[in-house]
C-alpha cells in the first residue's frame, strides 16, 4: 500500500468515526427528549419514596389536581417560591388540589436543613426522585420547573422557573376539580 492510498484510508476511517460518534450523540440527544411530557399528554405513572418514609404515585391522585413542583436545595429560586407554594397548597388541598414537591436526591438533612432556613415556614409533602427517572419522564429542566395536572391526569401546563404567588394560584385555579 502506497502512502497515498494509506493517507486516504485513514480520512475515511477518521470520517467513519466522527460520523459514528455525532450519530450516538444526535440519537441520545433526541431520544431523550422524545420521551418527556408534553402539554395535552397523560402524565407518567411514578412512585418514590416520601420524606416520612411512605411512598407516593401518580396514581395516588386520580380525580385530583396536582402540582408536581421538581426542586433541589441547592436552587435559589426554588427557595424563592417555596413560601408562596406552601401557602396555597394549605389554601387549596380542601379544594381536591395536591402538591408534590420533588427533590432530585434523597438527602433527608439537607431537605431539612433547606425548609428550616426558609424565612417561612413549608410545609408540602416531599417525595425524592434519586435517580432523575420521573424528572428525566417529565422533561425537567431547569430548576425549579413545576408540572400541572387535572383531576384526569392530563397535563395542563409546565412551568419552567421561578413561580410568584399569582402564577401558582392560577395554576391552582386551573386544576380545582
Amino acid at each position: 500500500m502506497n502512502k497515498r492510498t494509506k493517507k486516504w484510508t485513514q480520512y475515511i476511517v477518521m470520517t467513519l468515526i466522527a460520523l459514528a460518534i455525532a450519530f450516538i450523540v444526535y440519537s441520545t440527544v433526541t431520544q431523550s427528549k422524545s420521551k418527556a411530557v408534553g402539554v395535552g399528554d397523560d402524565a407518567p405513572e411514578f412512585e418514590l419514596q416520601k420524606m416520612d418514609g411512605s411512598t407516593v404515585k401518580m396514581s395516588d391522585y386520580k380525580g385530583k389536581g396536582v402540582i408536581l413542583n421538581f426542586w433541589g436545595t441547592w436552587c435559589e429560586p426554588c427557595k424563592r417560591e417555596m413560601p408562596a407554594l406552601s401557602e396555597n397548597y394549605e389554601e387549596y388541598k380542601g379544594k381536591d388540589v395536591e402538591v408534590l414537591a420533588i427533590h432530585l436526591r434523597k438527602t433527608p438533612q439537607q431537605v431539612e436543613q433547606f425548609f428550616s432556613g426558609l424565612k417561612k415556614e413549608v410545609h408540602l409533602p416531599v417525595a425524592y426522585d434519586n435517580d432523575n427517572e420521573v424528572a428525566d419522564a417529565y422533561g425537567i429542566d431547569p430548576l425549579p420547573t413545576t408540572v400541572v395536572i387535572d383531576k384526569n391526569g392530563k397535563v395542563k401546563a409546565i412551568h419552567k422557573g421561578e413561580m410568584n404567588d399569582q402564577t401558582i394560584k392560577n395554576y391552582m385555579n386551573s386544576v380545582t376539580p
